[in-house]
């Protein structure tokens, strides 16, 4: 069973994902920020990485920085899902499998995790 790691902040989200994606028969794991998720994928990688930029702690840029860096975890791809866009970033700079914007349409959030896994 493929397992997914979804990074969100924000609570409701993280578990609705959860849920939508186990019930599309996923093995899902979560975090509430970047410094939890690179501590969960050093020891459980995931087949993919779904990814919220704005968090506290570390946010998603961070956590793609850190996670590039560490060669046993950087080729876990990741999908950026986010409902902000940093003017001063590029999403190119975050090498994403894909980035999809909030509000999530689900049907485009499952034909790029099974893409990638």
């Amino acid at each position: 069973m493929p397992h997914i790691l979804v990074v969100e902040d924000d609570q409701d989200i993280r578990e609705d994902l959860a849920f939508l994606l186990r019930r599309q028969g996923f093995e899902v794991t979560t975090a509430a920020n970047g410094l939890d998720a690179l501590e969960q994928v050093r020891t459980d990688k995931p087949c993919v990485i779904l990814l919220d930029l704005m968090m506290p702690v570390m946010d998603g840029w961070q956590f793609r920085t850190r996670q590039l860096a560490e060669p046993s975890i950087a080729a876990v791809p990741v999908i950026v899902i986010s409902g902000v866009a940093d003017r001063t970033r590029h999403p190119c700079e975050l090498n994403a499998a894909a980035m999809l914007a909030k509000p999530i349409q689900m049907e485009r959030l499952l034909a790029a995790v099974k893409r990638v896994c």
